[in-house]
């Protein structure tokens, strides 16, 4: 049991930080898999956009107020108040959800263990556990059954 628990502490204190390390990959490759597909959703509704200019003289007028201020002479704009609205014919897409951060009792531990003071202390304790199991607690030989 001794022995078992020295194993336990060395293979904690050793594979532990490492395992929080691919927790946290995963976790910003989620986040940035999500991010490109706000990006890829705002490209689509910018082409739409593109693709409509041309065909709609009235969205390039609407467009060409809002992004450059040119008010046409020969007609009455009535301006709000307040923040700008969204040019016309732009889509605004929905953001995609992210996943939470990552957390959880052997993440909390892993983040201990990151202090190279304890992990040194947990390697000297599993060492001594082990020295203690096999110099307290010896095999037995064949000749030795009763």
């Amino acid at each position: 049991m001794l022995a078992g628990a020295a194993l336990a502490i060395f293979a904690a204190t050793m594979l532990l930080p490492d395992y929080a390390r691919m927790v946290h990959a995963r976790n910003e490759l989620a986040r940035q898999q999500a991010a490109n597909a706000d990006l890829e959703g705002l490209i689509q509704a910018n082409d739409r956009l593109i693709a409509a200019l041309p065909e709609s003289p009235v969205l390039t007028k609407r467009l060409a107020m809002n992004q450059f201020g040119l008010l046409p002479e020969d007609e009455m704009v009535l301006l709000s108040a307040g923040d700008p609205p969204a040019p016309p014919g732009s889509a605004l897409t929905s953001r995609h959800p992210r996943p939470p951060r990552p957390s959880g009792p052997l993440l909390d531990i892993a983040r201990r263990l990151e202090k190279p003071r304890t992990r040194r202390g947990l390697l000297l304790l599993a060492a001594a556990a082990m020295l203690a199991a096999l110099f307290l607690f010896p095999a037995r030989d064949a000749s030795d059954k009763p």
